[in-house]
């Protein structure tokens, strides 16, 4: 009996046994000691914070220009008031100062015009009239005045009417004390009239001399 049951060394093994394989291997478990889900969790979470601080920091560093900004907007609006105020004081002194400069300037004429006018009439020969009058007194370094008239009477007398007459200018005290030079610069005849025509000039002191 022992015989029959066992088998001999040159027998053949049968074939391995065989049976379906049912199993779904995406739907298994993962049985490993750390899942990869794990670690795809985790780098997802990471990054999501890594853009959330980001995102907050760059928010954070807007919020801070814009109060910059509204800070900086304040400061120019409030520099911008003060600065129209400034212009419109500075206008305003230049208004005024160009009337105190008018004022000192007609101050320091070293002899007004009605008072010249008048020295000039009661200082007038009877040969002797005066056509045109110029006062310039706008130049600090060349003020003058300037003269111009008819003197009758025969050239020789009127020559010697237009030499007289710039001696009694000159005698003035008056007019001496403002005007350094009086001379007769022009005596020429004129031909439609028959009379000479004079031209005299009269240099005001400079300022220290006056």
């Amino acid at each position: 009996m022992l015989s029959l049951t066992k088998k001999g060394a040159d027998q053949p093994e049968g074939d391995p046994l065989w049976h379906s394989d049912f199993r779904n291997v995406e739907k298994l478990p993962d049985t490993k000691v750390v899942r990869t889900t794990f670690f795809i969790n985790t780098a997802a979470i990471a990054i999501t914070l890594g853009l959330l601080l980001w995102t907050g920091y760059r928010e954070f560093h807007l919020k801070t220009l814009g109060d910059q900004i509204d800070e900086a907007q304040g400061l120019v609006d409030s520099n911008r008031k003060l600065s129209n105020e400034a212009e419109r004081q500075s206008k305003l002194f230049k208004v005024e100062e160009a009337k105190l400069l008018e004022a000192e300037k007609f101050q320091r004429t070293p002899i007004t015009t009605s008072a010249y006018v008048k020295l000039l009439g009661d200082t007038l020969p009877r040969e002797i009239s005066i056509e045109y009058v110029e006062i310039r007194l706008s130049e600090t370094r060349n003020q003058l005045c300037m003269l111009r008239g008819l003197v009758a009477g025969t050239r020789d007398q009127a020559s010697g009417s237009a030499s007289s007459y710039v001696d009694l200018l000159r005698a003035n005290p008056q007019l001496s004390a403002v005007f350094e030079t009086i001379s007769l610069d022009k005596l020429n005849p004129d031909g439609a009239s028959g009379l000479l025509v004079f031209e005299i000039s009269m240099k005001v002191k400079p300022e220290g001399k006056k």
